[in-house]
């Protein structure tokens, strides 16, 4: 009875070792066998050349949005995950975001308006002043602003 249990232990015993080297020779060759890739440094690239060349990759591209930026043009990648020069495994995500390119504002019209009145209303849209240059000009009253056939329309008189 005792060599009968210690036979069948002992057979199971055999049972689960084979099995268990089994599983983990056949997970490690599964694992090893998925091809791997290094992340190219998309920064600063035009969307659609980035796309080709993750598509080229067999990655996976996916647009996590958009910010405004002076130094990126517009449709260009600003910022990806997983950074750079890292190993991932063929089919999986690359994250980007893209340039809305510099952040742009209507000049509110200042034309005739006091010095005064044009500091507020750029001080509300978050402009600044730059440099002020006086004039006189017979149909405009003092310190009022008057139009510039330059760059900057703002004058004062």
């Amino acid at each position: 009875m005792i060599v009968k249990i210690a036979k069948i232990g002992g057979l199971a015993l055999v049972f689960l070792l084979v099995a268990g080297i089994s599983a983990y020779l056949a997970l490690t060759l599964i694992i090893k066998s998925e091809d791997t890739v290094i992340v190219p440094d998309l920064e600063g690239k035009d969307v659609v050349y980035a796309l080709e060349m993750m598509t080229e990759l067999e990655l996976n591209t996916k647009v996590k949005g958009s910010e405004y930026t002076a130094i990126i043009p517009k449709n260009h990648v600003v910022f990806q995950e997983p950074q750079a020069g890292s190993e991932i495994k063929k089919g999986r995500d690359v994250k980007i975001i893209l340039s809305k390119g510099p952040r742009t504002v209507s000049m509110p019209n200042l034309i005739a308006l006091s010095l005064q009145q044009a500091s507020i209303i750029l001080e509300e849209n978050d402009m600044c002043q730059d440099k002020l240059s006086r004039t006189y000009h017979t149909r405009m009253e003092k310190d009022h602003i008057i139009p510039l056939r330059l760059k900057c329309p703002i004058l004062a008189v």
